[in-house]
């Protein structure tokens, strides 16, 4: 299934949804996916690199990498461009969870 199509799937149920955009050239991308490993139970998670997935980025405005956007049923609920710290996402998904 590609990309677009897990994003459908997950915005089908009440399940929350985090993409996260990246670029592989991107220094960012080292702490990135530590961090999503702890969220991986609470939350589905996309990733989409931008460069590759154009397409999707262009769809959700994205530019900058990494970028996160957290939903449910389509609907966006937080949207943060650059370092996100772990305490700041679990707060936030803590906050939309329920």
């Amino acid at each position: 299934m590609d990309i677009t199509g897990k994003i459908e799937e997950v915005n089908q149920s009440d399940s929350l949804l985090l993409v996260v955009f990246y670029a592989d050239w991107s220094p960012h991308c080292e702490w990135i996916e530590p961090l999503l490993h702890e969220f991986e139970k609470p939350v589905n998670i996309v990733r989409v690199n931008i460069e590759s997935n154009r397409k999707v980025a262009d769809a959700y405005e994205i530019e900058i990498a990494p970028s996160f956007v957290l939903q449910r049923k389509g609907k966006m609920l937080w949207e943060k461009t650059g370092e996100v710290f772990p305490g700041e996402l679990r707060d936030v998904i803590e906050m939309f969870k329920n």
